[in-house]
């Protein structure tokens, strides 16, 4: 048994031996790359290195001290993809003009690597061979499989899902498979342009290849990063894929990486162009940062469901008292509860007519957990009816008054009552997150457990929200 062990020892040291030799090549090919691309790759001009972590796959360090907000790289316009530098590959005179999630996806579809070859393409091959060969741990890869049909521990595992959390899922399949169809489309009128100018026969994304446009997808959605291009801030095309902070992982605390204003913000300019100094990102602006140390970019401050839908994972939480930022869904719950109301039809139809039908979340900030004012606003209506027992439109004028800010409160009645709601919505809340956390070890379960406990202790003080 020794023996064997020992062979397995040996195994495991060979293959993480095989991996980091596999990343040390790659890390090479692109920085050989990205010089040709016009990018300074020395000593005094990358002050980064990508090295595996221990829990966290591949990570960026620092290869020397920085100073505060000290230039850790810059990426030039060229090397980066978008829908800019991809424009010229993908003609969009055809019937359905492309995003740039789907011209990005579209080019990663192509040209993805085979196994754990590099990828053949020859404007971005190696950078494309830089990124992730696979998304089997994220949420919807399972959703797909479970649609094809498909059996594995992953989509074994939406069964368990917070229904808040498997609605939010639910939508980003929706926004997957609504880009999945404009590219499908888009193929069958380009493809013979496409095929020639990769010298191969491009197949249409049909079930067979979905697992490819999944990879692709999914390396836009969770990678991609704000890059002004369009004349408008707001612009949804206003996204680039940028080599060397792919490896950057995510912390909520740590050293926080940021990247430059573009010379498009700086100027405001309009139309913009790709032009200038490229894509810079400095070190943090508070603190030096020491050799060796991982530089993190925070993707900003999302609770753990989005992240968990998003990106595939979620922030470690660390007890009740260190409960991150972020708020829990309780959508579900309080629709069943306002709907199953006789009264229920009339208050959807005011909430709704006022703007405040929907996203009611409990959230936390600090050390406080407490419920939004959408989901007070609804209480307040609903608790209301239930006390007035009747459907009349001169009965919510109170009400209105509240949130025209004429008024502060209904009623001291209606206080007690909607606090005693929240109460009992808490109370439905933590033993589904509970059920969850004993079917499956689950952080967002986690998450919403600790929050909808703590508001339901504020709640129970008489805590005022």
């Amino acid at each position: 048994m020794a023996h064997a062990g020992n062979n397995i020892n040996v195994s495991i040291m060979a293959n993480i031996s095989n991996a980091q030799s596999s990343l040390n090549c790659r890390w090479s090919k692109l920085l050989a790359w990205l010089k040709t691309q016009g990018m300074k790759t020395g000593a005094d001009d990358l002050l980064v290195e990508c090295k595996e972590t221990p829990t966290a796959g591949n990570g960026l360090f620092a290869r020397t001290s920085c100073t505060p907000s000290s230039l850790l790289f810059a990426v030039p316009p060229q090397a980066l993809m978008n829908i800019k530098t991809l424009k010229s590959l993908y003609p969009t005179s055809g019937p359905t003009p492309l995003t740039a999630t789907q011209m990005i996806s579209l080019h990663l579809y192509i040209n993805r690597p085979h196994g754990s070859e590099d990828s053949l393409d020859p404007h971005y091959g190696p950078y494309i061979s830089t990124l992730p060969r696979e998304f089997d741990s994220h949420p919807l890869t399972w959703i797909v499989r479970s649609k094809s049909g498909t059996e594995s521990g992953g989509v074994l595992l939406l069964r368990y899902l917070p229904p808040s959390v498997h609605a939010s899922l639910v939508k980003l399949h929706d926004r997957f498979c609504q880009d999945r169809a404009v590219v499908r489309e888009y193929l069958q009128t380009a493809n013979s342009y496409i095929s020639s100018k990769y010298d191969t026969h491009l197949a249409n994304i049909d079930d067979s290849s979905a697992s490819n446009y999944v990879w692709a997808w999914l390396n836009v959605n969770t990678r991609c990063i704000y890059y002004r291009l369009k004349a408008s801030k707001e612009d949804p095309d206003n996204l680039t894929l940028c080599p060397i902070l792919d490896f950057a992982n995510h912390s909520p605390n740590g050293s926080h990486m940021t990247p430059a204003p573009s010379d498009a913000d700086i100027w405001d300019t309009a139309p913009v162009k790709p032009i200038g100094r490229g894509f810079r990102f400095l070190s943090p602006a508070d603190v030096s940062v020491q050799e060796g140390k991982e530089i993190f970019l925070a993707y900003g401050a999302h609770p753990n469901r989005t992240l968990f839908v998003e990106y595939g994972f979620v922030n470690k939480l660390l007890g009740e008292v260190e409960i991150t930022d972020g708020e829990v869904d309780v959508q579900d719950v309080v629709e069943s509860l306002i709907l199953d109301h006789k009264s229920g039809v009339f208050v959807k139809s005011v909430l709704e007519d006022e703007g405040y039908w929907g996203d009611w979340t409990l959230y936390c900030s600090g050390e406080s957990a407490q419920p939004s004012w959408r989901l007070i606003t609804a209480l307040r209506l609903y608790c209301l009816f239930v006390s007035n027992n009747t459907i009349q439109h001169n009965a919510i004028q109170p009400w209105r008054d509240v949130i025209a800010g004429k008024r502060e409160i209904i009623s001291d009645g209606n206080e007690l009552a909607w606090k005693e709601l929240l109460i009992t919505i808490c109370d439905v809340i933590v033993p589904k997150a509970q059920a969850s956390l004993d079917s499956l070890k689950s952080d967002s379960a986690e998450f919403e457990l600790l929050v909808a406990a703590a508001v339901k202790q504020r709640a129970l003080r008489g805590d005022n929200f």
